[in-house]
């Protein structure tokens, strides 16, 4: 474990943020945050000090945001309203909802929504140790696990001890659908062989390896017209398209797809998004939100400690 002293100082700095923070409507979410060798601070209007902003946090008219050096900051504008990037050249910078519009109506439309839904997803980090892991870690279902899918291939995905050989059935309301056994700990295909998976239907797939007790998840596969749907709005959300920085840009893709109850997918366009910046910590607060969602506790607590520890590290 990283150590910390500083962490203490960060929350109690967050809190005093938000002690005086008005009643006014937010109008920008903080979508990144990237420090470098520099450093991020927010000051509510009016008063306070400057502080340590957390990931997703929102920011009202009057709110200020500055970075030092090489680092920067990205605010997403609520009702679509674009983007705008700190840096040091342009602070401090004094939020205000801008007057012009950006992209088009379906954009827009789109991007709002998603903007409303991250801004109810930060969270207060405080650091909590973890248990230490045992070295013969039980199979534990990772994906998909009570989720909706977009229709499409399927891959069942699993953790657990390299050294056992693991069985993998599917169960739909008629019974037994497809199973295969002998595995080893790696994503194994829903095959096309098999029956084809229906849309609307509650599957059931069950994760087995001899001495442990049988794993169970669930997952539905959406319409064809619900999966056209997703994505064309995906479809609008490309970095090319919106004109944004390519981390908030993953970040609403995830958070869309987390909106319609795709955490599976979301997961994996946050993963996508962690490897590519694996310095943001935007993309860890909301990947151990789907974590958290989906009942992977000490998982969701690893990524919002890596959050947590990005987003108040000294240079």
């Amino acid at each position: 474990m990283r150590a910390r002293w500083w962490v203490l100082g960060a929350i109690a700095g967050v809190l005093l943020f938000h002690g005086f923070a008005r009643a006014a409507e937010p109008v920008a979410v903080l979508t990144e945050i990237r420090k470098g060798q520099g450093d991020v601070g927010v000051k509510p209007a009016g008063a306070g000090d400057w502080v340590a902003p957390q990931p997703l946090l929102a920011l009202r008219p009057g709110d200020q945001i500055r970075a030092t050096q090489d680092a920067r900051a990205v605010l997403l504008f609520t009702g679509g309203r674009g983007t705008q990037v700190i840096s040091a050249a342009n602070s401090p910078f004094t939020v205000q909802a801008p007057a012009g519009e950006s992209g088009t109506e379906k954009v827009r439309a789109v991007v709002a929504s998603v903007t409303q839904f991250l801004l109810g997803q930060q969270k207060q980090l405080t650091y909590q140790s973890l248990s230490v892991r045992s070295l013969s870690q039980p199979p534990l279902i990772i994906a998909p696990r009570d989720t909706h899918l977009i229709p499409g291939p399927v891959a069942f995905e699993w953790a657990g001890s390299d050294r056992l050989r693991y069985s993998v059935r599917v169960l739909g309301p008629e019974g037994l659908v497809w199973e295969q056994a002998n595995l080893q700990r790696r994503p194994v295909d829903y095959p096309a062989s098999a029956p084809a998976l229906r849309p609307g239907v509650r599957y059931r797939w069950e994760l087995t390896a001899p001495g442990h007790p049988v794993q169970r998840a669930q997952f539905e596969v959406l319409s064809a017209a619900e999966g056209a749907r997703v994505r064309a709005a995906l479809a609008l959300l490309e970095p090319a398209g919106l004109g944004y920085s390519r981390g908030t840009v993953a970040l609403i893709r995830a958070g869309l797809l987390f909106q319609e109850g795709l955490y599976h997918d979301a997961r994996r366009e946050l993963l996508a998004g962690v490897v590519a910046d694996p310095e943001e910590p935007t993309l860890h607060l909301l990947l151990g939100s789907v974590y958290e969602r989906i009942g992977l506790k000490e998982l969701a607590a690893r990524e919002f400690e890596e959050a947590q520890f990005l987003s108040t590290r000294r240079p």
